[in-house]
């Protein structure tokens, strides 16, 4: 007798606080019915009254009821109260998600060993020779968020730019932004709008964030046509967006044409028009299996009438000026430029593969003794194929159209257990790479050289924020002019933290 009252009290106790919660709610307040029903319930509270069965299922009705046919509005900003949670960086974020601020950023640090042929390396200046060494290769800060639901921003500074100063090209230290940009969702027809500092939308690999990169750098495409003089971002603005069911891309743009990297420009009509298109005509089991295609191209008005199209090697190590050049045009008095890339990608399950291919047509070219020789073609491209040893596959951004964050089905450690001596362990997510590229920059006379490169690479994901990669390269150079033909084998570590 004595347990079946203790039940009692308890479901007493349940049932009052069940009645608070709706008062505080204002579920009472706003039906007169409910609250004529439970009125007799203050009353006994002392009294040891229980609200009836039906009573409790009408509060549940109710309740149901209002959640489906009457959504809960609230005011965009009228709740500014935020909590912090980690989502790989630090997450504050309001109750309706309508604020929201993301701190973060990246840490690479890279080594580099080297062997190139003396034909090679005596072809270089010397303030570039191939030597081995230690650097940052990127340190950037970033501070990103969402403000009264519809708008995001971005601000993103790299710390570890260095620039020649003086004939013996020492290096000084810039700062320099890199995403530095506002963006409004929501836009009729478009979808939405970016303007500032940002990634014009052209090459697969050249959109994916380098937090999240197959190798330690991109292919010879990035470096000779996508962001050699400016880190990859231009200022600018486009729209872009996704379908309904996230199998296709668009975006279309604008951008001023910088060759530095702080993002400015002067000059009268020195800008380009660029766009992308892909689709994804395959696509299952939340991306362990998917076909990518993508089709990119820009029309360049060129910054006073000149282009460089360059490369440095496939692994790198000291400060950027002093980063032997492999491959280069040197200044070239044209009108305007065309590029058109191609993007093909797949995922397999724990097998990816990825490959590219642009062209490019320089118009009204001029030689170095001042020859009009017309339309010079420019080629490149690359292959590239990566493989999960411990099975997990590579995440794939719909929205955007890249890859994204790899995150291991168990993070590595190694930390001690019980008191009799027993370890703990994992093993994270290990990826082995291979990639084959080309470029060609003779065409007319105006020669730059022609590379033909293999990279072997060996990724190690400790968690989702951190990774080692080596990378090992070889590559057969033909130099401009058919002088400095050679091979350079190199060698490469990185370490690489995001948050």
């Amino acid at each position: 007798m004595h347990d079946l009252q203790t039940r009692m009290d308890a479901l007493e106790r349940q049932n009052q606080s069940l009645l608070r919660a709706l008062r505080e709610r204002r579920f009472l307040d706003d039906d007169p019915e409910a609250a004529e029903l439970f009125s007799e319930v203050d009353e006994g509270d002392q009294a040891g009254f229980q609200p009836s069965r039906r009573r409790a299922q009408f509060a549940a009705d109710k309740s149901e009821k209002a959640s489906a046919e009457e959504p809960e509005w609230y005011e965009v900003g009228s709740d500014t109260k935020m909590t912090a949670t980690w989502k790989n960086g630090l997450e504050i974020e309001s109750t309706n998600h309508d604020f929201r601020v993301h701190i973060g950023g990246r840490t690479q640090f890279d080594a580099g060993w080297y062997h190139p042929d003396e034909s090679v390396q005596n072809s270089l200046p010397i303030t570039n020779k191939f030597r081995d060494g230690v650097d940052f290769r990127r340190a950037r800060f970033r501070i990103d968020g969402v403000m009264y639901e519809t708008m995001e921003w971005a601000a993103e500074f790299d710390f570890v730019n260095s620039a020649g100063a003086g004939p013996a090209a020492t290096p000084i230290s810039v700062v320099a932004p890199t995403d530095l940009w506002w963006q409004w969702n929501d836009v009729p027809l478009m979808q939405h709008f970016r303007v500032g500092n940002v990634k014009e939308p052209i090459g697969f690999e050249h959109l994916t964030s380098s937090r999240f990169l197959n190798f330690m750098e991109r292919s010879f495409l990035q470096d000779a046509f996508f962001g050699g003089f400016n880190n990859g971002f231009t200022p600018g603005a486009y729209f872009f967006g996704n379908t309904a069911d996230e199998r296709a891309t668009y975006a279309i743009g604008m951008f001023d044409v910088a060759t530095n990297v702080f993002g400015f420009n002067s000059g009268p009509t020195e800008y380009s028009w660029t766009g992308r298109l892909t689709a994804l005509p395959y696509y299952e089991n939340d991306g362990r299996g998917l076909l990518h295609i993508g089709i990119s191209g820009r029309h360049w008005l060129l910054d006073e009438h000149q282009a460089r199209f360059r490369t440095r090697a496939s692994v790198r190590s000291g400060p950027s000026p002093q980063w032997p050049v492999i491959a280069d045009t040197t200044l070239i008095n044209a009108d305007t430029n065309q590029q058109l890339n191609t993007e093909l990608v797949g995922v397999f399950g724990p097998m990816s593969l990825s490959a590219e291919y642009l062209t490019s047509w320089l118009q009204k070219s001029q030689n170095s003794i001042g020859k009009n020789v017309g339309t010079v073609f420019y080629q490149g491209g690359y292959v590239e194929a990566l493989y999960f040893l411990t099975g997990e596959h590579r995440a794939y951004n719909r929205k955007t159209a890249v890859f994204d964050r790899v995150v291991p089905f168990e993070n590595a450690f190694f930390a001690k257990g019980d008191d009799d001596g027993a370890t703990a362990s994992g093993w994270g997510a290990w990826q082995l790479a291979a990639r084959l590229q080309y470029l060609n920059l003779d065409d007319k006379g105006i020669d730059g050289g022609v590379l033909k490169d293999t990279t072997l690479g060996i990724n190690w994901y400790l968690n989702p924020n951190f990774k080692i990669q080596a990378n090992y390269f070889y590559l057969d150079r033909q130099g401009p002019k058919d002088k400095g033909n050679g091979a350079v084998q190199g060698f490469g570590i990185r370490l690489a933290h995001d948050f």
